[in-house]
């Protein structure tokens, strides 16, 4: 893996990986602060600085400086006496031949420099000079290893789930939890994932002797070594020690953390309190994670594992994840991880809803059924960050298209076919037509507005605002700004650059946009005059905040337009709206769909050919009225500010349409 040749260091990367188990385990406390609970919830762990480590000797690079000194003069110090030094052809052809080119040298000098005190002894010389320089090299050579210790970032993972001292030691003494990673299933893991070797008596001398060659084992090797005495923790850790490797982590406050995969199961501790058992089982219900107890085993000293809770362990990328999850009628994970994310190519498109259709040959017809309905019944009130509708359109074209399961039907009797038609109609008319989903839009959209410049609010300010604010989560440290070198002059600084820091501030968004849900939307019934109001304080709320930022947040945010991430920028944006502009493009690239648009739907779509808001919107309901021979004309304009409000249906507002 040190090697100069790529072809062998490739050679001992695929020797790793096919090593690596399947599975990986994070012993893991639950402390007071709740950080284990933040965990299992958001996927964020901890990062440890190398220097923080419970084992004093981690990432220690050991050597014989005595020894290093002799090397280092022989490869480096003496090529340069030869050249450079009045040694005559004797000399320097007895320091060549000598055994110990450094203490031959030295009495060279002793003998010939009259600079020398002569009245000590030469052993005095020898022993002074070089214990200097070996304090000298011992200072550079520890300072280098503390400073490479600080840039170091660590987490630590073992082989299996049922070590004794393992949950002696990192779990509070069985009363916290063991978390189960498929690391393997994910190569930006895999490629800073490493076993541990453990051996007694291991020093550095050699490769120090050799520093340019050796290198990139210096860099690695003294924190992927530990002593036999740590062989039961059968360790592999996730290491990050240079700062390209941690631009992948999050940094909060002066803290990393890495972003994971959603853990496929949770061990509890023995000794796990009925409390944070209870959290434990809340949290992996909801997110569909599995669950076991640990117990004692009465015949031999070992634990094993009683079964809570059962959903599929393997991937969400691996067929097997589709198949077990549907039989298993535990389906919010599937329904998350495939139509909850927007797909940028087609290509993705393909292979995203490609893998589930080809699963459906591995299930019965009611499974299939079972898994339509809870996709197409029981997940239809959204707002737009989930591109949720306009996924299960491209699914359900993709689906009609396959023609193999155009037999089955949902629980209201309605085909492929039909529930298709009547999907195209959600995308075209529901963000508006249903009042929650509507009301659920501009909440989303004043969210987004609110972290904008949350980001640039003191302590003090955002502590207020969050008093006002009470019904919410709002998670304070999940935004930063961030400073980008664009020039040698210029340093730009903006919001949202990392791609896991979007994440959980778009998962935060959803959290709190679910709390309006539940505020307002009970049993069916929406509560639209209590929706409204709320709507509108946390709108005056927000304007408040933009007012009283206004000029901090020219000042931070000029000339850095081309910075903002393009997801979270063009939505707020009030004519913005990518619902309707992804299915005027999916319907346009799959043309033979329109055939199937209700005339209730060929109505709207005519409305929205007339109010010309949205260019690319405008654009492709433009083509599909074309390929419809649906009437309509361009460059009606609307008062936007009257258009979107939420209590306004701007299908209704099409009859008094105010021309700017």
């Amino acid at each position: 893996m040190y090697s100069n040749d790529s072809k062998n260091i490739k050679k001992a990367y695929n020797l790793k990986n096919k090593k690596m188990p399947k599975a990986l385990y994070k012993y893991k406390s639950i402390d007071a602060n709740g950080y284990a609970f933040d965990l299992l919830e958001t996927d964020l762990i901890f990062l440890s600085n190398a220097n923080n480590l419970n084992d004093l000797y981690e990432g220690e690079i050991f050597y014989d400086n005595e020894e290093l000194l002799y090397n280092r003069f022989k490869s480096n110090g003496l090529p340069y006496f030869m050249k450079k030094t009045k040694f005559n052809i004797n000399q320097k052809e007895q320091i060549k031949n000598s055994k110990n080119p450094y203490l031959d040298t030295m009495k060279i000098i002793y003998e010939t420099d009259d600079n020398i005190n002569s009245k000590i002894s030469f052993n005095e010389f020898n022993n002074d000079l070089s214990n200097f320089i070996l304090g000298m090299s011992d200072d550079i050579l520890k300072n280098g290893n503390i400073a490479r210790k600080e840039n170091t970032y660590l987490t630590c993972f073992s082989e299996n789930q049922d070590i004794k001292l393992m949950w002696a030691h990192y779990t509070d003494n069985n009363k916290g939890i063991c978390i189960k990673y498929n690391i393997k299933d994910y190569e930006y893991l895999m490629h800073v994932c490493y076993p541990i070797k453990y051996e007694d008596g291991y020093d550095y001398t050699e490769e120090l002797s050799n520093f340019k060659e050796h290198m990139y084992k210096l860099a690695f090797d003294p924190y992927l070594r530990k002593e036999t005495d740590w062989s039961y923790e059968k360790e592999w850790r996730l290491l990050f020690n240079h700062e390209i490797f941690l631009r992948n982590a999050l940094k909060l406050g002066d803290k990393y953390f890495l972003k994971l995969p959603k853990p496929s199961a949770i061990y509890l501790g023995k000794r796990i309190s009925s409390e944070n058992k209870r959290k434990i089982f809340d949290i992996c219900k909801k997110r569909e994670i599995s669950l076991y107890q640990m117990e004692k085993d009465s015949r031999e000293a070992k634990l094993y594992e009683i079964e809570i809770l059962k959903y599929s362990e393997k991937s969400s990328e691996n067929e097997l994840f589709i198949v077990e999850s549907i039989k298993n009628k535990t389906c919010k994970s599937i329904i998350r991880d495939y139509f909850y994310y927007p797909i940028l190519r087609n290509i993705d498109i393909e292979k995203r809803f490609s893998k589930i259709i080809d699963s459906f040959n591995k299930l019965t017809d009611e499974e299939i059924q079972f898994f339509l309905e809870e996709l197409l019944f029981k997940n239809n009130i959204y707002p737009v960050l989930y591109p949720y509708y306009t996924n299960v359109l491209l699914f359900l074209i993709k689906l009609y298209d396959n023609k193999s399961f155009n037999h089955i039907t949902t629980i209201d009797g309605l085909s492929i076919e039909k529930n298709l038609e009547k999907w195209i109609g959600y995308c075209i008319s529901s963000f508006y037509n249903k009042k929650i989903v509507r009301y659920l839009i501009f909440f989303e959209r004043l969210f987004m507005r609110f972290y904008n410049r949350y980001v640039i609010l003191s302590d003090k300010e955002k502590e207020s605002y969050e008093r006002e604010l009470f019904n919410y989560n709002l998670k304070n440290n999940y935004v930063t700004l961030i400073e980008d070198d664009t020039s040698d002059e210029s340093k730009l600084m903006h919001p949202f650059t990392n791609e896991n820091q979007k994440e959980l501030i778009r998962n935060n968004i959803l959290d709190n946009i679910q709390r309006v849900i539940d505020l307002f939307y009970i049993n069916g019934h929406f509560d639209e005059d209590g929706c409204y109001e709320e709507y509108l304080k946390l709108k005056l709320i927000v304007e408040k905040i933009e007012s009283n930022t206004k000029s901090r947040y020219q000042e931070i945010f000029l000339n850095s337009k081309d910075q903002y991430i393009i997801g979270y920028d063009n939505l707020f944006n009030k004519s913005y709206d990518i619902q309707l502009e992804n299915t005027g493009l999916f319907l346009t690239l799959n043309k033979h769909i329109l055939q199937l648009i209700s005339p209730k739907d060929k109505m709207l779509f005519e409305i929205l050919g007339k109010i010309n808001y949205n260019h690319e919107i405008t654009k492709f309901i433009f083509e599909c009225c074309n390929e419809l021979n649906i009437p309509y004309k361009e460059d009606i304009m609307i008062n936007i500010n009257d258009y979107f409000n939420p209590k306004t249906n701007p299908y209704i507002l099409y009859n008094n349409l105010k021309i700017k």
